[in-house]
């Protein structure tokens, strides 16, 4: 039986070690491959005077290294922190003093933000593996309970926080999550979501558990995601909102690629689009495509049958095996069908915490609200945050960051809801809808949209402005639009909403 990730490559080493574990343009590795050069990197980290528990921050971007790297720090028993090497100077000190590394690993030394931190940094590249390949290192042997990765939040709506993660708690979250999605070992994943970012972490995890091909493009753009389907001819296309928006504008190659390798399309880190969706279950037509939500706090959350995504794109779906989802009002009390509520996680896959913020933590995780009294074991649930509801035949529908609610002329407003009917007006590629302090409305709402090709940026505010005088409640209203030629994103892709809240109010 396997229990930890370690286990499941030397399974894999053992099995079918001839097989390609991870591709990236003409570079492969194989699951012996792996193996064996991992094991070398456990002996670099054990000889240099480190030991289990130990944290190493891996500041690379998701490539065959990076995969020895992860799991020769496993090997050793040390903890991985793992952290977009994207991300900001200040976003990277933080992580340094919350994780407290005892080296940073990276591609490039040149690239890190700070180097005045006191920690050692080691290009992966200058350490040799080869000499190393003798070695076969005891090390620490990491138990299901000892803490495995802390990943590092986007930081979109703060400061970026570490979740902290159990080997075991990985694992059987992986085996909950292929087994719905139906991965099989022949599966190519093409992987166009860095490992630092939590979903796709989650893929090179399946790939570990299921046995499957990692596919990672040369880089993140939609030319070297289209040059890796063409190439490598993957059968399964994760991606996230803002990727597959990437795929279907500007002068992507995505509708000229031969895609018919492609079975199943996975998505998650917030809601397609509804003009995007359309277009891609249109040029994808026929295959499975799975809708997901989760946190980086609890792997993963729920899911919408894929026989839905069609009649119920707006929803979430049920929870994954091993969870149940409930919504709490304000006072703690069950919401009602349709009542909007706190979305709350039950059940498995809750991380351990924030690494060395035990305040975020004890407000984040909190004793299950519908645990039998006397339970023992203490359940524990996540209290996720994020405003939602579930519909009458129990399927669940995300409505926002609890947050990001806004109250205009005394109402509760979604920024989300407010979305969703601009983007049905066919005028807007993308859209964000932030509030600004004012005397009279309490939340002025604008909304910072990216036009359609169709409306031309000097005339979309009247236009927008006239759709939504029929469209909403007065309360729900834009005053004002900012119309922008692209929207900014975080370094996971997602739109960044504290960047167009500072911006709006400068304006």
């Amino acid at each position: 039986m396997l229990t930890t990730f370690w286990d499941a490559l030397v399974f894999r080493s053992c099995r079918e070690g001839d097989r390609v574990a991870v591709a990236q343009g003409a570079r492969t590795l194989t699951f012996d491959e792996w193996r064996h050069a991992a094991s070398a990197f456990a002996g670099w980290y054990l000889q240099s005077g480190r030991g289990p528990g130990d944290r190493v921050l891996l500041w690379m971007d998701s490539s065959p290294d990076m995969a020895i790297a992860i799991l020769g720090l496993w090997k050793a028993g040390a903890i991985v922190a793992l952290m977009d090497p994207k991300a900001k100077a200040a976003q990277f000190e933080h992580a340094v003093r919350t994780v407290v590394p005892t080296a940073i690993v990276c591609d490039d030394p040149a690239a890190i933000p700070s180097h005045d931190l006191g920690v050692p940094i080691v290009a992966f590249r200058s350490i040799d593996l080869q000499t190393l390949a003798d070695l076969d290192p005891r090390g620490h042997s990491a138990v299901p309970t000892d803490a495995a990765s802390i990943v590092f939040t986007s930081g979109s709506t703060g400061r970026p926080k570490g979740v902290t993660q159990s080997h075991g708690n990985l694992l059987r979250a992986c085996d909950a999550v292929t087994g719905y999605l139906g991965l099989r070992i022949d599966d190519r994943i093409l992987c166009s979501v860095p490992w630092s970012f939590d979903y796709g972490y989650g893929q090179l995890l399946s790939t570990l558990l299921r046995g499957s091909t990692q596919i990672l493009p040369t880089a993140l753009n939609p030319f070297a995601i289209c040059e890796a389907i063409a190439q490598h001819r993957p059968t399964v296309l994760a991606g996230i909102p803002s990727l597959f928006t990437y795929l279907l504008r500007g002068v992507s190659p995505f509708r000229e690629t031969d895609l018919s390798s492609i079975r199943m399309i996975t998505n998650t880190g917030g809601k397609i689009p509804p003009p995007v969706l359309e277009e891609l279950l249109h040029i994808l037509e026929g295959r499975t495509i799975f809708l997901n939500y989760g946190l980086t706090e609890t792997y993963r959350t729920s899911f919408l049958d894929p026989g839905l995504a069609r009649l119920k794109p707006n929803s979430v779906g049920r929870a994954i095996p091993g969870v149940d989802i409930v919504i709490l009002r304000e006072d703690g009390t069950v919401a009602d069908a349709m009542e909007v509520g706190q979305i709350v996680h039950r059940g498995d896959y809750i991380c351990l915490g924030y690494w060395n913020d035990p305040e975020a933590t004890a407000k984040a995780i909190r004793p299950d609200p519908l645990a039998v009294p006397g339970c023992p074991g203490n359940p524990r649930a996540l209290y996720t945050g994020d405003y939602g509801y579930v519909d009458e035949d129990g399927l669940l529908y995300f409505v926002g960051r609890r947050d990001a609610q806004l109250k205009s002329m005394g109402v509760r407003v979604s920024p989300l809801e407010v979305e969703e009917i601009l983007y049905a007006s066919g005028m807007v590629e993308e859209v964000a809808v932030v509030g600004k302090a004012h005397e009279l409305l309490g939340d002025e709402i604008w909304a910072v949209v990216v036009p359609k090709p169709v409306a031309r940026p000097e005339e979309i505010a009247s236009r927008l402005t006239a759709y939504s005088r029929g469209a909403m409640s007065p309360y729900m209203m834009p005053r004002r639009f900012l119309a922008k030629g692209e929207m900014p994103k975080t370094t996971t892709g997602k739109i960044d909403y504290q960047a167009i809240k500072r911006e709006v109010e400068r304006q």
